[in-house]
């Protein structure tokens, strides 16, 4: 709980300075690149989680990876965390960034899981449903569950909607049973 205090306010400095800079969504694109490259590489996990790593071989080898591609007040954030003995928390830092543009531009982000993909129709039909469920502006990030027998799972934030062919049957089954049909 308290790295994620941490996370939140360092995540809340870097959104007051990129306000500031006009660099809301740069800064935005450059963290989700980060995020992703942690997240799939698990030997730069650990060697950002590594505290015997001396800082100036983790800014040279960050310096490497990021600073042709990302914005310069990215990699003076990263610097600084790398300073500050902070490296190991950059994922949940991008989390809590994330999650409070989100709440500034009116955004919430949803995962969809199916057994086959949605066409391009059912797609819209469901950011639709979804907004205006929130009454905001949904973005869906899509994926395959090949354990789902039909139907879908969703999750956004905390609210699961299960509209899975087995909790439709657990469903009916649950009907009948309190309709006594099943009763002799």
């Amino acid at each position: 709980m308290a790295q994620i205090r941490v996370a939140r306010r360092y995540a809340r400095a870097l959104i007051t300075l990129a306000e500031e800079q006009k660099k809301l969504e740069i800064i935005f694109d450059d963290l989700e690149r980060i995020f992703s490259l942690i997240r799939s590489s698990r030997e730069l996990t650990l060697f950002l989680q590594n505290p015997s790593i001396g800082k100036g071989k983790k800014r040279k080898v960050l310096n490497e990876l990021f600073s042709k591609t990302v914005d310069e007040l990215t990699m003076k954030f990263i610097f600084l965390l790398v300073e500050k003995g902070r490296e190991n928390i950059i994922p949940g830092i991008i989390e809590q960034y994330r999650s409070m543009v989100d709440e500034k531009m009116g955004i919430v982000r949803a995962e969809v899981k199916s057994m086959v993909m949605f066409d391009k129709r059912q797609e819209k039909s469901l950011q639709k449903q979804f907004e205006g469920y929130t009454g905001k502006k949904v973005e869906i990030t899509y994926s395959l569950d090949k354990n789902l027998q039909g139907g879908f799972l969703a999750r956004m934030g905390d609210t699961v909607f299960d509209a899975s062919i087995r909790r439709q049957l657990e469903l009916l089954k649950q009907k009948f049973m309190s309709d006594g049909a099943f009763s002799n």
